[in-house]
């Protein structure tokens, strides 16, 4: 099942989002060797993870973590805003229709195949979200090695600047720019429906 976890529903979402942070701990600082804080030795969160924050997390059936993304809104501190703005060659992209979105994590045990199946649920969910809320473009830092994977996706991309050297390893800033016709690719990409009421099932979007 897919969740949107806001700050009004957070309260209901505590364990799964525990487990999001776990995984995101496994794959970011263990396995990328990102030096990002960690809570307890075990759970990813940095100063973003605010009431800001929604969360597009996909759980299975006894409510663990499978994959998930954060989007922040750019009018409030965001990634790329407060640690990154080098990373643009003009002023940072903000507005009330651009959200930025980050932390795409997966469970790391999951197969290739139901990695990249379960990337394009919650990216999928993520648009879903943004064309409830009037957002149109979501904003991005990537390392360069998943970079291309983003320019070769499909979609409208637009990189901000030249790719820079932080902390040891390579990484460019780019927005997303979306429409109608892009849900309806990743719904044929996915081979199934997800609006609420359809075969796929969706917590109500907030």
């Amino acid at each position: 099942m897919l969740h949107f976890v806001t700050a009004e529903n957070r309260s209901r979402h505590i364990s799964l989002c525990n487990s999001m942070h776990r995984d995101r701990k496994r794959v970011f600082v263990d396995r990328l060797g990102w030096d990002l804080q960690v809570f307890e030795g075990e759970r990813e969160i940095d100063q973003f993870d605010t009431a800001d924050a929604v969360y597009v997390i996909e759980a299975d059936v006894e409510q663990r973590h499978l994959a998930s993304l954060r989007l922040l809104p750019t009018t409030k501190p965001h990634l790329m805003s407060e640690i990154f703005p080098f990373l643009c060659d003009g002023e940072v992209p903000r507005g009330p229709d651009i959200w930025e979105l980050t932390r795409l994590c997966v469970r790391p045990e999951l197969s290739k195949s139901d990695q990249s199946r379960m990337r394009g649920v919650v990216w999928y969910g993520a648009l879903q979200y943004a064309f409830s809320k009037g957002i149109r473009k979501f904003t991005g830092v990537t390392h360069v090695q998943f970079l291309s994977a983003v320019l070769a996706s499909g979609l409208d991309v637009e990189p901000l600047g030249l790719p820079q050297n932080y902390a040891g390893s390579m990484i460019g800033a780019h927005i997303v720019n979306f429409g109608q016709e892009d849900m309806r690719r990743e719904e044929r990409k996915l081979g199934l429906a997800m609006a609420p009421g359809s075969v796929r099932e969706l917590e109500t979007i907030n």
